[in-house]
């Protein structure tokens, strides 16, 4: 019984998207907020602008990363195996 793919997919998606596109989601919600003019819009820029900045650089990045993605990918059959047993 392996993992199935969906999960894999899932897990390295949110690996690569804390990784690498970050601060891109600010950027989205900074011309979002240019559009609207929704000030918790602003909010959303300002709280992924600090977040992407500050896990840019944190050097336990990779390693979350991977954490992460290791979570995702074994908790559920950890817990059905809990369950069952």
């Amino acid at each position: 019984m392996g993992i199935p793919a969906r999960r894999w997919l899932i897990a390295i998606g949110v690996a690569f998207y804390l990784y690498f596109l970050l601060p891109a989601t600010a950027a989205a919600f900074y011309e979002l907020y240019h559009l609207t003019h929704i000030d918790a819009v602003y909010w959303g820029y300002s709280g992924f602008k600090a977040a992407g900045y500050y896990f840019g650089v944190w050097e336990y990045r990779e390693l979350t990363c991977l954490g992460l993605a290791a979570a995702i990918l074994l908790l559920p059959t950890i817990i059905t195996r809990l369950r069952r047993a």
